[in-house]
């Protein structure tokens, strides 16, 4: 059988899969040659760059070499070089021989695409940055401080910079994302609606310092609400319509979404997702952003902003009262029409009162929740997510439920939550008979060997968020896809104790593989660094000499014989 290969991509990212029925005697990895408009033939495309080599050799300098030489020793691979708004075809061709003297085995080449790198897909557009500071691009990008670490002094003074390439970089497309309604509203004449938990970014702050209409619910970050406090002073100072919401302790304000209302008062779409309105936000954590042009969907979170509002007291304390928590335990819209798919939109608090502490063994599931729920149990083929400290009970504990039921099922995960994972890996990873399924904590590389120079994990020593992504993704691959994505944290405080919008997408494939590109390119970043530092003596240090690292991608009883199965 000829072998199988897909491609699939987002905004940023294009994914690719292969599979071949037996291992290639001899095969050394894969050269994937990259054409644009068009699947490459054989001598045709651009050889996709490479920076690791075979064991032995270095690359002290960090510079780029082809797959031709340095082939990928892997079934799946993501090109992060190619250029956003482009269309590419791949080829992926065996390397056969030594590291000294290989030769391309073109008849057992795998093709697939053409592909676009666009963040339309369909009444939606999907941005994703690349905030992953544990990368050896960014480790090259710093100057290292006297512990030899790169110097994450130099960091934070760069990505506040408006227009400095290393901001630019880390930000990909999502500035344009959260740019895009109040460049719209410039553009038109409309006013906009948002609901902010944390501000400070000063390109952020200074469109919307310009809008000639905008609301704005802005939260407090804490009882100093230090991170908000320059800007909030600045919007005051401008007689921007701006409400104070101060929840109490325990509890936050943790919307981050916008409404664009048209000049004549109708509202036309919505921005959300995980994406705070901070340089850290935008370039030092992994998050998304999602433009949804439906007005429907716009008007639900234009009556949520509403509803905040009039649940803000002129001292600005937001008591999430009754009124509030009862409006919400119904959907804010339920199977919206959104292309080929339908939506359904939760606000938060949805509970009768504050998740109680200590938390009861007969404690409710949240109504938004229990819907997501229903939805990872009817999973088909797979679940991907990543987290940012959910709590417990979550979405994370869900996943775990659920892959106990249905071993076959293909499940991938990455969180910032150290517990969240240790949680998870002890229940499918540590119980004997149960095939592995590995969930990753964000992690770096802590020292220097072979071809790696020491990794900065996050902003400062005093940030937490790393993965900050609030994402599940359903069956990526069929026509029943679900994606799920917000503000919400996953986890039952986020539905009880917050301030949340939560949407849930069912059947846009196109939705769901974007976001599944995703998932899979964070958590593929932060599986080689977790399997570094949980296998420690640097396991791995350079590209098999051999054609021996194929031999757990063809054993029934390794998990990564099973890694291509949902993509193929």
């Amino acid at each position: 059988m000829p072998p199988q290969a897909n491609a699939i991509a987002n905004n940023d990212v294009a994914m690719l899969a292969w599979s071949y029925d037996n291992p290639i005697p001899g095969c050394l990895g894969f050269a994937i040659y990259r054409k644009e408009g068009d699947i490459p033939g054989p001598g045709q495309g651009e050889p996709l760059p490479a920076w690791v080599g075979f064991q032995g050799q270095t690359n002290p300098a960090w510079t780029k070499n082809t797959t031709e030489v340095w082939p990928i020793q892997k079934f799946q691979w993501n090109d992060l070089t190619a250029t956003r708004g482009k269309t590419y075809g791949y080829r992926i061709v065996p390397m056969v021989g030594t590291p000294e003297a290989m030769t391309k085995q073109d008849g057992q080449a795998a093709t697939c695409g053409p592909v676009t790198l666009t963040p339309q897909r369909g009444c939606f557009a999907t941005y994703f940055n690349r905030g992953i500071l544990s990368s050896q691009f960014v480790a090259h990008q710093l100057p290292v401080d006297a512990s030899g670490r790169p110097d994450y002094k130099v960091l934070t003074d760069r990505i506040d910079q408006p227009g400095d390439p290393l901001r630019q970089a880390l930000a990909g497309q999502i500035l344009e994302g959260l740019e895009s309604l109040l460049d719209l509203a410039l553009q038109e004449g409309g006013s906009c609606y948002a609901a902010l938990y944390e501000l400070n970014d000063p390109e952020l702050l200074q469109k919307l310092l310009n809008l000639p209409s905008l609301h704005l619910i802005l939260s407090n970050t804490g009882t100093d609400d230090k991170e908000n406090t320059s800007a909030r002073q600045a919007l005051h100072e401008k007689g921007i319509d701006i409400i104070d919401r101060f929840v109490p302790s325990g509890h936050i304000g943790h919307n981050k979404f916008v409404v664009y209302v048209d000049p004549n008062n109708q509202p036309g779409a919505v921005l959300l997702g995980s994406t705070n309105w901070t340089d850290t936000a935008i370039c030092a954590q992994s998050n998304n952003a999602l433009l949804v042009k439906n007005p429907e969907l716009a008007q639900a979170h234009l009556d949520y902003w509403q509803r905040l509002r009039k649940d803000t007291n002129p001292a600005g304390r937001g008591p999430q009262g009754p009124d509030l928590r009862q409006a919400d335990a119904s959907p804010g819209a339920r199977d919206v029409a959104v292309d080929s798919g339908k939506a359904t939109v939760w606000f938060s608090p949805n509970s009768k009162g504050p998740r109680p502490s200590p938390r009861k063994p007969d404690e409710p599931t949240p109504v938004d929740l229990s819907e997501v729920f229903s939805l990872m149990d009817q999973a088909k083929e797979g679940i991907l997510f990543l987290v940012f400290q959910p709590g417990v009970p979550s979405i994370v504990d869900k996943a775990a439920e659920v892959a106990n039921a249905n071993p076959n099922l293909f499940v991938r995960g990455a969180a910032t939550d150290p517990k969240a994972v240790n949680e998870f890996n002890t229940v499918l990873v540590h119980r004997a008979g149960e095939d592995p399924v590995e969930v990753v904590v964000a992690s770096a590389i802590t020292d220097q060997f072979s071809f790696w120079e020491r990794e900065l994990l996050k902003a400062s020593p005093g940030a937490h968020a790393i993965i900050h992504d609030k994402i599940v993704v359903i069956d990526p691959m069929s026509a029943d896809s679900v994606v799920v994505t917000g503000s919400h944290n996953l986890g039952y405080r986020a539905s009880c104790n917050n301030d949340e919008n939560l949407l849930i997408v069912r059947g846009h494939q196109e939705l769901a593989q974007a976001y599944a590109v995703h998932v899979m390119d964070v958590y593929d970043h932060y599986r080689f660094r977790y399997q570094q530092q949980l296998h420690g003596d640097h396991a791995f240090t350079g590209l098999d000499p051999t054609d021996a690292w194929q031999q757990k991608y063809f054993d029934p009883t390794n998990p990564a014989s099973h890694d291509n199965a949902v993509w193929l």
